[in-house]
């Protein structure tokens, strides 16, 4: 039986955090290595770990000083000595049979990645993300897979690293090392690292199932209204376009990677005028007009999302 490390990065998330632990070693596949970073927590998170750590043996508790999310993230893939990798966020919970079935389908259908959907959560509420159009039933490779990631009107099911486990052997840049995150960004490390990954598979396969739960908190690193994180989420989106070019992905990817840092522009836009800051505004409207053609070519079907996005050029 292959051994499983899901890296757990634990920030200041004591009402979130049993819930999350608790999921994990409650799954019905047991040959698990839980890897939990406490990340410079100023809350009870610390405690919460290590009493998991005490009476579950496959949880190890790592206490460091506040070094980031990717940092900590990083701390993980050095410490795991599993034979796959799956990544779970502390104020999140997982189906009691989630790497059952990934375990079973990448060891049945021999691919890099098995790939599964999420459901939203927010307060009481619970949603079921599904895709628009049809995923391949079969085997499918990494060009797919990439339309698969950046298509998100048509495929949600596939937007983060945390749904999906991986063989160790793909985490790995092209001189063989471990592919680590960019601790450079303080948002956007797992956009970029998922982007990474991406062109080292030659084989994924999709589990048409939810088993994820995200649960959409407004303090956390998404929805935040710092400036400075909100470049630097722009700035992986820049790498991934480089990276990208330098590989020569297809040019219809290519357009739906920058329509992606055109929206994120136009919402960080839109935070730099509530909050006055004209040269933070600026510098978003220049990635605005640099990614317009392909922003307004991909939207065509959402004509309010280029109404929005032409009025905040203006402001």
């Amino acid at each position: 039986m292959k051994k499983v490390s899901i890296i757990v990065p634990v920030y200041n998330t004591e009402n979130e955090l049993e819930r999350c632990l608790d999921s994990i070693c409650s799954q019905t596949y047991r040959k698990l290595e839980i890897i939990c970073v406490n990340d410079g927590s100023t809350d009870r998170s610390g405690e919460i770990v290590d009493k998991f750590s005490q009476k579950d043996s496959r949880v190890k508790a790592i206490h460091q000083p506040n070094g980031g999310e990717s940092n900590a993230r990083n701390i993980g893939l050095k410490a795991a000595t599993g034979d796959y990798i799956a990544f779970c966020d502390c104020d999140d919970w997982i189906d009691k049979d989630m790497y059952e079935v990934l375990v079973q389908t990448l060891e049945e259908e021999n691919v890099d990645i098995a790939i599964s959907s999420w459901y939203k959560e927010t307060g009481a509420i619970s949603q079921e993300i599904k895709n628009d159009l049809p995923v391949s039933e079969a085997v499918f490779g990494r060009d797919e897979l990439l339309e698969y990631l950046y298509m998100r009107d048509s495929y949600r099911g596939f937007a983060y690293m945390w749904d999906k486990l991986y063989r160790k052997e793909i985490l790995r840049d092209k001189n063989g090392s471990l592919l680590l995150f960019d601790e450079t960004l303080r948002l956007g490390g797992d956009v970029l690292y998922l982007a990474q990954l991406a062109l080292n598979i030659n084989k994924a396969k999709y589990v048409d199932r939810a088993f994820y739960h995200y649960n959409q908190r407004q303090e956390s690193g998404c929805h935040t209204k710092d400036v400075r994180k909100l470049r630097d989420w722009l700035k992986a989106y820049e790498l991934i376009i480089r990276i990208f070019e330098d590989e020569q992905i297809d040019e219809q990817i290519m357009g739906y990677v920058k329509r992606f840092l055109a929206y994120h522009s136009s919402n960080a836009a839109e935070i730099a005028i509530s909050q006055g800051d004209d040269r933070a505004k600026k510098e978003f409207q220049g990635f605005m007009h640099q990614f317009e053609h392909e922003y307004v070519a991909l939207n065509s079907r959402y004509p309010e999302r280029i109404r929005r996005y032409q009025s905040l050029m203006k402001c």
